[in-house]
Order: C-alpha cells, then sequence, then structure tokens
C-alpha cells in the first residue's frame, strides 16, 4: 500500500529581507517531520483565496493537518468571511475534509480553526497559575494536562495526565458542536478536543509536533492518524 498524502495549509509570514519584510507561506520542518516519522507524505497546501482553484489538487490527499500561526479572527464566530484568507481558507478545508470523512489533525491554531469551523468561539487567555506564552526570552513553557476519561485521546495515550509544551493566547471559550473536550489545563483551559462520532478528528493546544522525543505517548495519536488517512 502506498504512503498516505497528508495535507498541511501553509502558515503566512513576514520575514527580513534585507530593507523590507517579505511576505512568505511556510511550514515548520517539526511538522513536516512528525509526518514522515509515522508513515505519511506531507504535501504542503498554500492558503488562497479560491478553495475551488485547488480542489482537484485537494482531492488527491487521504488527510489533513491544520498547524499553528496567527490569531483567529472573531468575525468568524458569526460564520461572517474573516479579513484573513487564511482563516476563511482552513474552515473551509476542514468541513470539506469533515464532509469527505477524511482524517484530521489539528496543533494550536489548528484546534481554534476547528471549533470556530464547528460554531463555537475562542477568547484570549488572562494570566493565571499556568503560563500557556513564550516567554520574552523565547522560553517555550511545558505543563501538565488532564485526560479525561472514556475519551479516544485517554484509549490512546493510556494516562490520566500528561504534558505538553503551549505557546498560545487564544483558547476555546465555547465548544462547538459535534467536538467533545478530552484534556483540560488546571486552569480550565481546552488543551485538546475529538469528534463526537467514530471518524477521526483530533486537536491539541499545545506543540505536540515538538514533544514526540521525549513525549513519545503523543506518537501513538499521530501513528493513528497516519493509519486512518491510510484506510482511506
Amino acid at each position: 500500500m502506498s504512503q498516505p498524502i497528508v495535507g498541511i495549509v501553509s502558515s503566512n509570514e513576514l520575514i527580513e529581507k534585507g530593507t523590507y519584510k517579505k511576505p512568505v507561506q511556510d511550514v515548520n520542518d517539526d511538522y513536516l517531520n512528525m509526518i514522515y516519522k509515522y508513515g505519511g507524505v506531507p504535501i504542503i497546501i498554500p492558503n488562497t483565496n479560491s478553495f475551488v482553484s485547488l480542489k482537484s489538487f485537494i482531492d488527491k490527499m487521504d488527510a489533513l493537518l491544520l498547524i499553528g500561526g496567527e490569531d483567529v479572527s472573531d468575525r468568524c464566530y458569526s460564520g461572517k468571511k474573516s479579513e484573513n484568507p487564511r482563516d476563511n481558507f482552513e474552515i473551509e478545508i476542514y468541513k470539506y475534509f469533515k464532509q469527505n470523512k477524511k482524517p484530521i489533525l489539528g496543533i494550536c491554531r489548528g484546534l481554534q480553526i476547528i471549533n470556530v469551523a464547528e460554531g463555537g468561539t475562542l477568547k484570549n487567555i488572562e494570566e493565571d497559575k499556568v503560563e500557556h506564552k513564550i516567554g520574552m526570552d523565547g522560553w517555550v513553557n511545558y505543563h501538565d494536562i488532564r485526560i479525561i476519561n472514556n475519551t479516544k485521546l485517554k484509549k490512546l495515550i493510556s494516562k490520566t495526565s500528561y504534558t505538553v509544551s503551549s505557546v498560545h493566547h487564544q483558547a476555546i471559550d465555547k465548544l462547538g458542536k459535534s467536538l467533545v473536550i478530552s484534556a483540560t489545563a488546571s486552569d480550565g483551559i481546552v488543551e485538546a478536543i475529538e469528534s463526537f462520532d467514530d471518524t477521526f478528528m483530533m486537536a491539541f493546544q499545545g506543540h505536540i509536533e515538538k514533544c514526540l522525543n521525549n513525549y513519545e505517548a503523543y506518537g501513538r495519536v499521530v501513528k493513528k492518524f497516519i493509519e486512518e488517512a491510510k484506510n482511506e
């Protein structure tokens, strides 16, 4: 059986180029290496104003990975078009993969996009006992999460608590329809969600792609994601 193709929607960045900043679309190597490691072939999908123009390209993909990046616009909460084309594109592609019952994995912003696409809302995180933001010196914080019983995540990880890296300041406020909370931080922030039905859809607020060597149980999630893609 051929290796499954996993589409990854690119992020937007401005990089220094001499005397000006150049807009680029890119994907961090950590995401690509994660897919390679567990037997998939990652393909970068440029975010665009026209989903239709990429449909024949997207149809060749077996699974979808939604990755981190900039904040999601609150315009999306009411179903309006965002001023950021990436928001609109990712919501549309998420719904398309869901409609076609293809596996979906979300990380950081990816979790937030999935929640908004399902009719949920987001909030900004207030300062609390758990540090979810990157430090001024670039330090990425780690914290514990509580994995909820009787969830798909609990079945895969087989732990009641675990650890994850954390770099975000938006988080789920109202949970979207057809979603189940599968992990939380001690301050109540939703750290993982999954689909209510039997289709594979999981998403994490933390950056599991950066934790795979030290927290190997996350690899079981990615392995399951790739296995489900093989069955498509």
